[in-house]
């Protein structure tokens, strides 16, 4: 039996621990992200592939239910992970009235930035002013996976819309929280190119003034998941001057939310009127790679970018404010590399040795502090590979189907397929060997090239055979064979394949900058950068008034094709209105096959329509 003495000096204890069970509040937490009874964090991409390896965002968003009659105020969050020494403290004031809800989540600087390996489990401790004890809860802990097939989200860019030398460019765990940390795992990226000494986001001899001086300006965006249109907006102006917002504006702009189900992913800032139209209904399906629309800067925005995140959809509305429409998502990518900007400034020119780190399904690396490390992206599967026979400075369709180019070392090559069957292997044969070239055309069995003399050659059984003629753009004729070209004196010439002859076009006043010839009739790009038809007897200026770089037309419909002053594909039934292709592709050059248009791309290569965007024929990327 207990002695009396030992009794009274339990007794304190034993009634202070229903007394202490009672001294912290009567709370209900809802924590995010969190799924299957565990807090999830986004995994980042190593900054390389050499180290410092992978790192991990936890961003946290918490609602909390009030269940007593007076209210409560949380002052202070601890955070910990059992078995590690890993501990956050972060003060805070919400109030929360009686038989209330309130939210509270991290601030961009509260992020954690976990190591690799990732602790397995998280304590948090809620602290509230009059209670002496804090409101303890444990969860698990695991890397979050998108609820898509992959588990992941598609990159958004494309390799063929980049200039050489340009990478997409984002920084992990650095966004603002916005309403209830629903933004902490979103990222506003833009597009980085060499600058000769650096990396920025202007182009060459251009000061920021305007948006046009934004590499990232006009970019084609595509879809990341699928899903459906839960809204849009494709109105908005773009801002200007540079750094100013209208007030008149939604706070995202020109917007696309893709919904699944559970997943919504928001694309936001790009330019009015570029959205893909065939998602500008609430419900239309969208398809990862689906065209989405143009980078631009329009709303809450200080200058050309794309601000793209991810919500939970299928959340409470009672307990996330409809402002984000739902809590914070993590958006994990593949389809992509990843490279710290500073890094790859030793390897420029042989970007493709550089240690690039793989994005298969993780977020981009961490720019938190203390490091700051700003990313390059390159959206391939593969790293960029820097190869002669995979770059063309130009190239050509014969009728036959078989693609040929000028590669980056001026040589003449061609793939040993046609683009007609069923396998495209992207394999080069060196047609010309120790031979250069400028420019291309091709009828079914005869390449014709400008050399670098300026000098037209003909390709025969037995190598290049040098012609008379000199000029500087080249193309020719599927119906009768000829070749075109214009002079270096801006005048239009034509060769006689069965003659062996060339001769001025008539009249042979005629100027232009770039040729294109369909059943037997030439156009010309004029000295004003308009488009003429030849009628006869003269050239005749078509009545759109769209200015054009580069020329062709369909052998079979006669439609014609272009490329603008602002890179983008073009094209006209009759010439007298122009339309840009809604996939807002950019290019150097455009060729038509089978009443499809090929372009040559910022990249260097080549490009073949396909729906609202273009693929790319070659199987090794540049």
């Amino acid at each position: 039996m207990m002695k009396l003495r030992t009794l009274l000096l339990l007794l304190p204890c034993l009634l202070w621990g229903p007394l202490a069970l009672a001294q912290a509040p009567n709370v209900t937490t809802y924590y995010e992200p969190m799924e299957g009874g565990a807090i999830r964090y986004l995994t980042m991409a190593s900054p390389t592939s050499s180290g410092p390896g992978p790192s991990h965002q936890l961003s946290l968003a918490l609602a909390l239910r009030n269940n007593q009659a007076t209210s409560v105020t949380l002052t202070q969050v601890l955070i910990d992970f059992p078995g590690t020494t890993l501990l956050s403290a972060m003060s805070t004031s919400v109030a929360v009235p009686a038989n209330a809800i309130r939210n509270w989540s991290f601030s961009t600087a509260q992020n954690i930035i976990l190591p690799n390996p990732a602790p397995a489990t998280i304590r948090i401790w809620l602290y509230f002013t009059g209670y002496p004890n804090p409101v303890i809860e444990t969860f698990s802990l695991a890397a979050y996976q998108a609820p898509t097939p992959t588990g992941s989200n598609r990159f958004w860019g494309r390799v063929g819309d980049l200039r050489p030398h340009e990478y997409w460019q984002g920084m992990g765990a650095v966004h603002g929280a916005s309403v209830q940390g629903c933004q902490l795992f979103a990222h506003d990226v833009g597009v980085y190119g060499w600058t000769g000494s650096g990396w920025s986001d202007l182009l060459p001899g251009t000061d920021g003034s305007q948006n046009e001086h934004y590499r990232q300006w006009g970019k084609p965006i595509y879809a990341v998941s699928a899903g459906t249109v839960s809204a849009f907006v494709n109105t908005d102006p773009t801002n200007f001057p540079v750094g100013s917002v209208n007030p008149a504006s939604h706070g995202g702009g020109n917007s696309l939310l893709v919904d699944n189900g559970t997943y919504e992913v928001g694309y936001a800032h790009m330019q009015a009127g570029t959205l893909n139209p065939a998602l500008l209904s609430i419900g239309a399906q969208v398809n990862v790679g689906d065209f989405v629309g143009l980078l631009g800067n329009s709303g809450s925005s200080s200058k050309p970018h794309l601000h793209i995140g991810a919500i939970a959809s299928d959340a409470s509305a009672t307990l996330w404010s409809p402002q984000c429409g739902g809590p914070l998502r993590p958006l994990p990518l593949d389809g992509a590399f990843a490279i710290d900007s500073a890094v790859l400034t030793s390897w420029y020119g042989i970007e493709q040795l550089a240690p690039w780190s793989p994005m298969n399904g993780v977020g981009i690396p961490s720019g938190a502090a203390p490091n700051h490390i700003n990313s390059l992206l390159w959206p391939s599967a593969s790293v960029p590979v820097v190869l002669s026979h995979t770059v063309a400075n130009d190239f050509a369709l014969g009728t036959n189907g078989q693609l040929w180019v000028v590669g980056d070392t001026n040589a003449v090559r061609t793939t040993q397929d046609r683009l007609s069957g069923t396998l495209h292997t992207g394999v080069y044969l060196n047609v010309n060997p120790g031979g250069s070239a400028k420019a291309i055309a091709v009828t079914a069995t005869v390449p014709y090239v400008i050399g670098m003399n300026d000098f037209v050659y003909r390709g025969t059984s037995t190598g290049w055979v040098l012609t008379t003629q000199t000029a500087k753009r080249l193309t020719v004729d599927e119906s009768t064979g000829k070749a075109w070209v214009i002079g270096l004196d801006d005048k239009v010439y034509s060769f006689n394949p069965s003659t062996l002859v060339w001769s001025a076009h008539l009249p042979t006043a005629s100027t232009g900058k770039d040729i294109a010839v369909a059943q037997g009739i030439p156009y010309i790009i004029g000295m004003d950068d308009r488009v003429w038809k030849f009628n006869g007897s003269s050239f005749a200026q078509l009545p759109a008034t769209t200015t054009l770089k580069r020329l062709a037309v369909d052998g079979t419909s006669g439609k014609l094709w272009g490329i603008g002053a602002n890179d983008g594909v073009w094209s006209s039934t009759g010439g007298s209105t122009w339309a840009e292709h809604p996939g807002g592709a950019r290019a150097y050059d455009i060729t038509v096959f089978q009443g499809l248009p090929y372009v040559r791309g910022l990249d260097g290569g080549v490009w073949k329509i396909a729906g609202f965007g273009f693929s790319r024929v070659n199987v090794v990327q540049p």
